[in-house]
């Protein structure tokens, strides 16, 4: 169940104990692993969830993981309290809405872009280029390979969805035939 309030107070609360813009993207990257590695762990998420296990040793267990992953101390600390609430299940939630704060704070946006076959340096750039004049911002993209597309690139800008690859153009096609009968 998502709680987009709940986790965006987080974020934003994390954003402000950061503070300088240099230090957001970092935060923002760190915040995102941690709750990857969360999400992504069955043996951590159980650990952490189950009330069985003492505070303290989940405490301990978090806080050992943060030192490993050199996680700065406002992010360790946001992840403590959530894990000290029992709402460790916002941390993914909580890390989108901290980099959407952080984009905003640096006039970035992330763009993900799904293609066929991975772009090569130049393709990239020139996409990059396109797309930093078409929305006037730095634009951070995150490349999906998807070979389902069979060729062309869809764009992912926020909830807005930019597609012109092959797939998407014969199920056009596909469509404008079957009405036509």
């Amino acid at each position: 169940m998502k709680q987009t309030g709940l986790a965006s107070r987080y974020a934003r609360a994390l954003a402000e104990v950061v503070g300088e813009k240099k230090a957001l993207e970092e935060a923002a990257e760190q915040l995102e692993g941690m709750a990857a590695l969360y999400r992504d762990s069955k043996e951590l998420k159980d650990f952490l969830d189950n009330p069985a296990y003492p505070l303290d040793a989940k405490k301990k267990a978090l806080a050992a993981l943060g030192e490993r992953r050199k996680v700065l101390r406002p992010v360790a600390r946001l992840l403590e309290i959530l894990m000290s609430k029992g709402r460790m299940d916002l941390a993914p939630e909580v890390a989108s809405e901290f980099r959407r704060i952080e984009e905003e704070a640096l006039g970035r946006i992330t763009v993900e872009l799904t293609t066929a076959q991975s772009l090569d340096a130049g393709q990239e750039k020139k996409l990059v280029a396109s797309l930093e004049k078409f929305t006037g911002k730095k634009v951070r993209v995150m490349p999906v390979v998807d070979p389902g597309v069979l060729g062309g690139v869809r764009a992912r800008i926020g909830s807005v969805i930019y597609d012109g690859t092959v797939a998407a153009r014969l199920e056009r096609l596909k469509q404008r035939l079957i009405e036509e009968r």
